[in-house]
């Protein structure tokens, strides 16, 4: 009967795993990329990556941080198009590299299939012609 029992528990295991991916709330983690482009010709130089994690409560708050690059995230989540999904607006602070300080507004877009989340954040206010940009594949 105890064999049953793991062996059933271990079946299961992938469908509960695809399953934290089919809600939005919760801890994230993986690298940050935060970059800067520039209207007209793209990227500006290559993208600094830090580990960090983000987590979203079930009343939408966000919190996270980027230990190495000394920025703090916090903001607000909504359902985008499912509960897999969700719109952001964070705040970021305290960022080594000033540019990244500020208000940024994006998407986290959830793949449960390949067990996996992509963030993409755009900063809301202008660097001249360049516009900071915070982009992540997330993991529970």
């Amino acid at each position: 009967m105890r064999t049953l029992l793991v062996l059933a528990a271990a079946l299961l295991a992938p469908s509960a795993q695809a399953q934290e991916y089919t809600r939005y709330h919760g801890g994230w983690q993986g690298p940050f990329l935060l970059y800067v482009t520039q209207h007209d010709t793209g990227a500006q130089g290559p993208p600094a990556v830090h580990d960090g994690s983000l987590h979203i409560a079930a009343d939408g708050s966000v919190r996270g941080q980027l230990p190495d690059a000394a920025c703090v995230l916090s903001g607000s989540s909504t359902d985008f198009v499912s509960t897999a999904n969700a719109s952001l607006e964070l705040d970021l602070s305290g960022c080594k590299d000033e540019r990244f300080n500020g208000h940024f507004a994006g998407k986290l877009i959830s793949n449960p299939i390949l067990k996996y989340a992509s963030l993409r954040l755009s900063s809301m206010r202008s660097l001249d012609a360049d516009t900071a940009q915070v982009s992540a594949i997330l993991r529970r």
